[in-house]
């Protein structure tokens, strides 16, 4: 079974009318052997009537925090109620198309060595350009340099399908991240097992203004990767650790900048 973990937080009309679609987009997913845990992140707005406004939802529980978590332990929250032994992550705002989850678990079910797959995304919204790396260069099985020289961009959390153990032999996501909580975990997953890109477009990723992308402290994200980069570099072989040398260089670099020039 799939434990869908949907973390929400609702304070505008327009949040509520993008967990309508959000919710839509997973009842009407072909795969039906799902459930749904939605986790509300202490919303000053009520989501109960949102959530009975959806016809054909899985069997649906809402946990509320006491307190505003944000979003990464918010889904650590979801993860450890979630019956099933797969995670699919759906943020609030973004959009299943129809057969996301039953490509990606075919694709989990015939690469039992395989600790998650992620798919393509289509970017809406308040894009901005260049937002995105180009996705037909994402290899099939992303290698573990691969991913850290690239930007914490390349997998959106809304187009992971993952084994729950998987999440539970890295500690869960790190809370202490502003916004590349996710990130950290792709790479800690890799740094264990293969995961695979499923080259087909089955999300919509929205971007808006009360985006949390729109408010990052980058300087401690920036201190949290560095120290994430620099322990695993110790791990790899010569010719990696200098493959990882400009991005290494570029991460100290991007301190000094936040430093000067404020988050």
């Amino acid at each position: 079974m799939i434990s869908i973990v949907c973390p929400v937080y609702c304070h505008t009309d327009d949040h509520k009318a993008y967990l309508a679609e959000a919710l839509e987009s997973v009842s009407a997913q072909t795969y039906r052997e799902t459930e749904l845990v939605i986790v509300d992140d202490s919303s000053p707005i009520e989501i109960l009537p949102i959530v009975e406004s959806i016809d054909n939802l899985p069997p649906t529980r809402i946990l509320r925090n006491a307190a505003n978590l944000r979003h990464a332990e918010s889904r650590n929250v979801g993860i450890q109620a979630a019956n099933g032994e797969l995670i699919a992550f759906l943020d609030h705002d973004d959009v299943w198309l129809p057969e996301k989850l039953e490509r990606q678990i075919r694709v989990l079910n015939e690469n039992p060595d395989v600790a998650m797959v992620f798919c393509d995304v289509e970017v809406f919204g308040r894009c901005v350009p260049n937002f995105y790396i180009d996705q037909k260069t994402v290899p099939e099985r992303p290698s573990l340099i691969w991913l850290l020289t690239r930007s914490n961009c390349v997998i959106t959390a809304s187009a992971v399908l993952a084994r729950k153990q998987a999440i539970f032999d890295i500690g869960f996501f790190n809370s202490r991240y502003s916004i590349c909580d996710d990130y950290d975990a792709w790479v800690k997953i890799l740094a264990r097992a293969p995961i695979v890109h499923l080259s087909e477009t089955l999300v919509r990723y929205r971007l808006h203004a009360h985006n949390v992308s729109y408010s990052v402290d980058r300087l401690k994200d920036n201190r949290l990767l560095t120290a994430l980069m620099l322990n695993i570099c110790r791990t790899l072989p010569l010719t990696d650790k200098i493959r990882l040398m400009p991005t290494l260089a570029r991460k100290l670099a991007g301190r000094v900048y936040w430093t000067l020039f404020g988050r």
